[in-house]
């Protein structure tokens, strides 16, 4: 069996949705379908958040027949309006219901956040299995909160395996006729069969789960792009398609800026060794890239990832010479600001590190001077170079810093993985930096890396 998950462009209005059919269709191998939400619901239900948040229910109701309108437009164009009206009028009518009941109370929970955000992917898998169904296939649907169990962290919800997998074995048996099913990605439910989300990019996750709790053959993503490039296109338009990459290259892809991936999508897979194929909806044909257990392919550097929008804080002391326990009273200021930090480069004096949430930064940078000096810099970029066996190489360094001298580099660490090596620039040079880099580990290819 085969596990195929359909993101949002992938399913974002009715000529992507018969993509999706001419695809599974085609293939003699039972499949299980994870769809996200047609493309930008999300959004248009987080601005409708908002405007509960703010008690502009008239507002709210606009977008809410906004949204329903775009699904049934959809449903027209495949035939299906007539089998899903009645579903969509009453999944309309909940939500508006819900909407106004939250503006009179004045307070929108994060469990209320999940109960909206999830009604995308519960329109888009609805409506999905419906046309399926009506084209022919034997499938059967399965709603998404009756098979991935959750605990009761609410936006962000922590799948609970143990229970998922005995909730999920337990339906698939019911189910076993069927040569096609149906769900929809990123929803699940608490132990309470409260609604619950796995965080935005939570649809590959959900499938994912299913491909290991299953045993399925292969994990396919589907987007719309070839597969993992060797970077952004749209920053290095000679980027070129990875035909396969380690699931370690791929989390770390994933960490440090590849849009392809969430990064939880990966463990589910590596603990059944599972292999991933990130695949583009709109051209079928390519080969897209495999994601497997270890890369065969012993090109040294597979792709160069970048995060923008960091910030670099450079703590000096000479308190720190020859004195146990000073980075962990560093690092538990962090902790107490919840404030993740990426990057670490530490000398006899110093320590320099990089975090991308500045929300509490001011009260972290008054805890860190009472025992350092603190200097911030803003508006930088981390660049990765990413690939299996960096730190095996002996040119590897020299060829970095060599295409790149004339870019003023901020921060370097490498070490911690054989497999990345990262460093900061200004946000103002990170396209030519990237560019640069590029045409130095790629730029005298002719076909794929």
């Amino acid at each position: 069996m085969i596990v195929s998950k359909f993101g949002g462009t992938s399913v974002q209005n009715s000529d992507a949705i018969k993509q999706v059919f001419s695809i599974v269709a085609s293939r003699k191998e039972k499949t299980f379908i994870v769809v996200s939400a047609l493309s930008k619901v999300t959004d248009t239900l987080l601005n409708l958040i908002s405007k509960i948040k703010e008690k502009k229910i008239d507002e709210a109701e606009g977008i809410v027949e906004k949204i329903f309108e775009r699904h049934l437009d959809v449903a027209f164009e495949l035939g299906v309006s007539k089998e899903i009206e009645e579903y969509f009028e009453k999944k309309k009518q909940d939500l508006i219901v819900f909407a106004k009941a939250l503006g009179v109370l004045g307070e929108v929970t994060n469990r209320s956040v999940d109960y909206i955000l999830s009604i995308g992917e519960l329109l888009s898998s609805n409506l999905i299995y419906v046309f399926l169904k009506s084209k022919g296939l034997k499938i059967a649907y399965l709603d998404p909160r009756d098979i991935i169990k959750t605990d009761s962290n609410f936006t962000c919800a922590e799948v609970d395996f143990p229970s998922t997998k005995k909730a999920l074995t337990k339906r698939f048996a019911e189910l076993s006729g069927y040569d096609y099913w149906v769900t929809g990605g990123f929803v699940g439910s608490d132990g309470s069969f409260d609604t619950t989300t796995l965080g935005r990019g939570g649809s590959d996750y959900s499938a994912s789960v299913i491909a290991s709790v299953l045993g399925a053959k292969v994990l396919e993503i589907w987007t719309d792009v070839d597969g993992i490039l060797t970077t952004d296109p749209k920053i290095c338009p000679n980027a070129m398609l990875v035909k396969e990459v380690s699931y370690d290259e791929a989390s770390e892809l994933a960490t440090f800026g590849a849009k392809v991936l969430h990064p939880k999508t990966i463990y589910p897979a590596v603990s059944k060794r599972i292999p991933v194929y990130v695949l583009n909806t709109f051209n079928p044909s390519s080969s897209g890239t495999l994601i497997s257990f270890g890369s065969p392919r012993k090109k040294v550097v597979k792709a160069i990832a970048f995060r923008k929008n960091i910030m670099v804080v450079n703590i000096k002391s000479n308190r720190m010479l020859g004195v146990y326990g000073y980075l962990a009273k560093v690092f538990d200021i962090f902790n107490k600001f919840q404030t993740s930090v990426d990057l670490v480069s530490t000398s006899e004096v110093s320590i320099s590190l990089t975090i991308d949430d500045s929300k509490n930064l001011n009260n972290i940078v008054k805890e860190l001077s009472e025992i350092s000096t603190v200097e911030i810099l803003d508006n930088c970029a981390i660049v990765s170079v990413i690939g299996e066996g960096l730190k095996d190489s002996t040119t590897i360094a020299s060829r970095i810093f060599n295409a790149l001298k004339n870019i003023k580099i901020y921060m370097v660490s490498m070490g911690a993985s054989d497999i990345n090596f990262s460093f900061v620039v200004r946000q103002d040079e990170l396209e030519k930096t990237v560019n640069l880099l590029h045409n130095e580990f790629f730029g005298n290819s002719t076909g794929l890396s």
